[in-house]
């Protein structure tokens, strides 16, 4: 194995050793010692490569956004009309939340930097720049192939879509019984009906766009 490869493991396993700690025990547990124990490696590595807790936060929200975007392109969006894009998007969101451990550290992690007023909280606020970034894109894509009302207020369709995956995450965390899929199908239909037209372009079927795999395939990274 390559020095450089060797290099982009040992950050990998570091980044999941945080994120099976903060699902599995909660921010309490996120200690250099305890996320070096959980990787195999020393304290010593984990500062070394991440420079301080917050360092380290940046690198793991990253991780995030950046498997989610794999995600999102092996779900072939691309291919989608900005409507049907956008029924995609939050059926991933949705689908790794009840399957990925990642996903629901994220949300233990944001909850828990509300609570306590923390200095990282700026963080989660770059995060949530970046995915409103790629709904935006979706809604631009989507008023420019007509699956989506010409008169739709992007800045605000954004904003009520992020609210409610962030409100419905948290609420899954508080009852593992909330009917999560149900409540993202409801989802779905509310974005179809508030911001969709008539004309869907690229249309696969007429169900609900769903992630399927593709969460799956999240599982395995």
């Amino acid at each position: 194995m390559k020095q450089s490869e060797r290099r982009k493991q040992s950050s990998d396993k570091l980044i999941n050793a945080y994120l099976e700690l903060a699902a599995e025990e909660g921010v309490s547990a996120l200690t250099f010692d305890k996320i070096g124990l959980r990787a195999g490696y020393s304290r010593n590595l984990a500062f070394h490569k991440f420079g301080s807790k917050s360092g380290l936060l940046d690198a793991v929200i990253n991780h995030l956004h950046d498997s989610m975007e794999d995600v999102r392109h092996e779900a072939d969006l691309e291919t989608l009309s900005g409507l049907d894009a956008l029924l995609l998007y939050c059926a991933i969101h949705f689908e790794s939340l009840e399957e990925q451990v990642d996903i629901r550290a994220y949300i233990v992690l944001m909850s828990e930097a509300i609570a306590t007023l923390s200095d990282v909280r700026p963080l989660f606020a770059q995060s949530h720049v970046r995915a409103n970034t790629e709904l935006r894109r979706l809604f631009t894509r989507g008023l420019a192939d007509g699956s989506l009302r010409k008169d739709v207020d992007i800045e605000m369709a954004v904003m009520m879509i992020t609210t409610q995956l962030i409100g419905m995450s948290c609420q899954f965390l508080i009852d593992p019984a909330f009917p999560v899929k149900a409540a993202g199908a409801e989802l779905q239909s509310l974005i179809r009906n508030a911001y969709g037209t008539s004309q869907r372009i690229g249309v696969r079927n007429d169900a609900p766009p769903r992630a399927g795999a593709t969460a799956t395939r999240l599982r395995q990274r």
